[in-house]
């Protein structure tokens, strides 16, 4: 009976451990339960940071979830942490090999690192898994184009789009691709696509949006990219991208305000860095623009490409500063020649400020080539009233149609649409295929209130040049004009 009742109190104490170690496991599972739901919920809002240390904790106490590797993985390359999350998918793709999202994030971790070989298979693998499968056919797509291979890339977007037309990513990465090799209009049509299929895809937006700027549709562009910033306030990349619009357009204060709002969400973001370091230069302020650029440098988690670009802009400036503190030595001491004065000016023109330039120039005494480049610097400067004086002069001297437009085109902006009109008409007399005094002359009758001509007008500009960024710009007038039938 003693051992009996010896036996029962073992028995009983092992049966009151396993009862606290199962205690004690289901705590754990229930705690990592909870890091994991709250790392995601910070993922999906865009605040990747925030995400990266509940999803580490409840990876690190749960081996084996899928979902915290997983998710960690998408919230350290959403911080830029490529390395990192190729760890955390290696883990996910150990714990699930066939999951398919999995293996493109893993391919596009890879890829961000500018590393194509180790991302291509996990694409590949993705399209075995599901043959013509829309994410894998973009990621092969995405590695063509890193490439260099733009054909290849063309034919592997389509077929993705082939098979799903509502993925909106293809149409974006392809609309990219055009948007990057100048072709303005296809671009837009792709963007525009992307959108229409998913109005809340944030990427397409600012995509749209980039290319909206380049083709001059300034309101457009901003008022698309702040839709995406309202989708996404949190994505740097998209106040990376309003900067870049507003400092086409001349609005440095703002663009400034735009890198700068990018940089207080990522403060190593390179796209941001170089803006700024942009804004720098054309301030004259080098140093400003160095600390800038090396900032960028210094980060950690600084891809290749990146490094490359930020590297060649800090040559590229550092070339400019020591031109430039010659040439403004030169001109402050008296010793400048004519040739000194006409190089500092086009530097300043490379600024943005064509004041200056214009009166640099013209201190020259320009002539020939000089004289056309002053005529322009003074456009560009606001001066037009000078910039018609002298495009009249040129005219004169050399009768060709790209002078008459320019002097038309000042004269459009001194409000004198009559004289604009008969200067795109003599440079049409000179060359009957010129397409911007086609595009200029149909633009001034529209401002007299020849509707109907300018309608005709704009359509024998289509006939004649059905692509290009002026052909997108004419068909969106065309289409707001009444009674002209649609493009």
């Amino acid at each position: 009976m003693r051992h009996s009742a010896l036996a029962f109190a073992l028995f009983s104490a092992a049966c009151a451990a396993d009862a606290a170690h199962a205690g004690k496991a289901g705590e754990v599972r229930k705690e990592a339960f909870k890091l994991v739901n709250e790392g995601v919920a910070a993922y999906k809002r865009g605040d990747y940071r925030a995400a990266i240390p509940p999803l580490q904790k409840a990876a690190s106490m749960s081996l084996n979830s899928f979902p915290a590797h997983h998710y960690l993985g998408l919230a350290l390359a959403g911080d830029r942490r490529y390395a990192e999350a190729v760890e955390a998918y290696t883990i996910a793709l150990d714990l699930e090999p066939d999951h398919l999202q999995a293996n493109v994030a893993m391919g596009d971790a890879w890829l961000a690192q500018g590393d194509t070989d180790e991302a291509q298979p996990y694409y590949v693998r993705a399209g075995k898994l599901r043959p013509e499968f829309p994410a894998a056919l973009d990621g092969l797509a995405r590695v063509a184009e890193a490439q260099a291979d733009d054909e290849r890339a063309i034919g592997l977007f389509e077929r993705a789009l082939a098979s799903d037309k509502g993925f909106a990513p293809a149409y974006t990465h392809l609309g990219d691709l055009y948007l990057r090799n100048g072709k303005l209009d296809e671009a837009v049509k792709l963007l525009v696509e992307a959108v229409s299929v998913r109005p809340d895809f944030a990427p397409g937006l600012d995509r749209l949006a980039a290319a909206y700027g380049r083709l001059g549709f300034s309101n457009e562009a901003v008022a698309t990219i702040r839709k995406a910033i309202e989708l996404e306030p949190n994505d740097p990349d998209h106040h990376v991208t309003m900067g870049e619009v507003l400092l086409g357009m001349g609005v440095v204060a703002g663009a400034e305000s735009s890198f700068q709002a990018a940089i207080a969400i990522d403060p190593g973001l390179p796209k941001a860095r170089a803006g700024l370091a942009e804004i720098g230069r054309r301030r004259g302020d080098y140093a400003a623009a160095f600390a800038q650029i090396d900032l960028a440098l210094a980060d950690a988690r600084i891809d290749r490409r990146s490094r490359e670009a930020l590297t060649k802009q800090r040559t590229a400036i550092e070339a400019e500063r020591d031109r430039a503190a010659t040439l403004s030595a030169a001109i402050a001491s008296g010793e400048a020649s004519a040739a000194d004065r006409v190089a500092f000016s086009a530097l300043e023109a490379s600024r943005g400020r064509f004041d200056l330039a214009a009166d640099l120039l013209a201190s020259t005494d320009p002539q020939g080539a000089d004289r056309e480049r002053l005529a322009f610097y003074l456009f560009r400067a606001g001066r037009f009233r000078d910039a018609h004086a002298l495009y009249a002069e040129l005219t004169i001297a050399h009768p060709r149609a790209d002078l008459e437009i320019n002097d038309g085109a000042s004269l459009a902006r001194l409000g004198d649409d009559a004289k604009a009109k008969a200067a795109f008409l003599r440079a049409l007399v000179i060359d009957p295929d010129q397409p911007l005094a086609k595009l200029y002359l149909g633009n001034a009758q529209l401002r007299l209130g020849d509707t109907a001509e300018a309608a005709a007008t704009y359509r024998a500009f289509l006939a004649a040049f059905p692509i290009g960024p002026s052909a997108e710009q004419v068909r969106r007038v065309l289409a707001e004009l009444p009674g002209a039938a649609k493009p």
